[in-house]
């Protein structure tokens, strides 16, 4: 075949249209296209899902948030209220007609034997919950026996009143304020366990800085360290303290 006269000797002949458009043969959809990008696949992020505690791990924790307000002499304020408690029932059990004269004398309406079994029964209860108390390391348990015995010493206190029994209203008076300086202490050193507890955590590291003590705490521990300090020994003079 003659070339043409204004055709390029050296140019090649031309097979198909533009770069892509070929009407077809094999590869010529792709001959003129660059290598398809990569297409990844995205997952969806993973969303934690908050682990359930279980009943034994809950109780763990409860008990060991508990325990933080546990003071070593709250050993010796759950003894007491044991103590206190199972006298006074033995003493109802070996002067059973005098405690019936007793409340008779403060409720003569009301059968005395109903009446002295409902404050034993109430008596044993605050008794179990002080046993509890020592055996759980639970300073709460402490205060049902406490408030109940302030409860009772201020009712007899206005029966006292009433029935003009003025013997009996100096003594369940001085009950009543012993108590009220047993739950004083009480709260007292729960502070100070939970002062000690955040002072441990504040040097493990651990965030948060502790919990923040209440004003009547701050005012109960700062009347204990008082009686201690007034309470404790002193150094003599000339030897160091």
């Amino acid at each position: 075949m003659t070339v043409g006269a204004g055709a390029d000797p050296g140019a090649t002949p031309v097979t198909g249209s533009e770069t892509g458009g070929g009407a077809g043969g094999p590869g010529a959809g792709g001959a003129g296209a660059g290598p398809a990008p990569d297409q990844t696949v995205q997952e969806p992020p993973v969303q934690d899902t908050p682990v359930r505690e279980s009943p034994v791990q809950k109780a763990a924790r409860k008990a060991a948030q508990s325990s933080s307000t546990w003071h070593r002499f709250h050993y010796a304020v759950g003894v007491f209220l044991i103590a206190y408690g199972g006298t006074g029932m033995l003493s109802a059990v070996l002067m059973w007609g005098d405690r019936q004269d007793e409340v008779e004398g403060y409720f003569g309406a009301l059968p005395a034997t109903a009446v002295l079994v409902l404050v034993k029964v109430i008596e044993l209860v605050l008794v179990a919950s002080a046993a509890a108390a020592l055996v759980l390391r639970r300073d709460i348990l402490l205060v049902p026996p406490m408030v109940g015995w302030m409860a009772g010493f201020a009712m007899f206190a206005v029966l006292d009143v009433f029935t003009a029994r003025w013997g009996g209203l100096v003594e369940h008076l001085l009950y009543l304020a012993a108590f009220v300086v047993l739950l004083f202490l009480s709260y007292g050193l729960s502070a100070k366990a939970q002062l000690a507890g955040a002072a441990g955590d504040d040097g493990d590291g651990s965030p948060g800085g502790g919990r923040q003590l209440t004003r009547t705490q701050e005012f109960a521990l700062q009347a204990i360290n008082r009686a201690a300090a007034l309470t404790g020994p002193r150094p003599r003079p000339g030897r160091p303290a």
